[in-house]
């Protein structure tokens, strides 16, 4: 019977032990990686601005906390958000915005962020502000 309950006890420890815990899970790392900026849309002015894909990149790296810009943007018409630089980030509770948690930029708050296959939106929208969308 002792032997048993060992066989048992050690099961169960080593079965609790391997599993995760999926609760912690958020999509934080989902932003990981290149993105290339394909639209910007927004505010008061009515900002509809389309961009060649790949002309404008933005590389986020979770380790680092850090997002990497890289614009070529030469039209100075185009609203295109950030210059060529390495900014932190990181992302926020957000309580007030419908979204629970929004990211920040160089101290910026750039509000509520999805993020599907393909595509990563970043949206201020609701304050007046703009939609960011970037696409892999």
């Amino acid at each position: 019977m002792k032997k048993f309950l060992f066989a048992t006890f050690i099961f169960i420890n080593v079965t609790l032990s391997s599993c995760s815990n999926d609760n912690n899970f958020t999509n934080k790392n989902s932003v990981e990686g290149r993105w290339k900026l394909v639209n910007v849309t927004g505010t008061f002015a009515g900002i509809n601005n389309n961009f060649t894909y790949g002309i404008i990149t933005w590389d986020f790296n979770s380790i680092t906390q850090t997002v990497t810009v890289v614009n070529n943007n030469t039209d100075s018409n185009l609203w295109d958000v950030l210059e060529t630089g390495v900014y932190n980030y990181q992302f926020i509770n957000n309580p007030d915005s419908p979204c629970g948690e929004s990211i920040e930029i160089d101290g910026s708050i750039f509000g509520c962020y999805s993020v599907d296959n393909e595509y990563l939106v970043i949206d201020q929208s609701i304050a007046d502000g703009f939609a960011i969308t970037l696409k892999r």
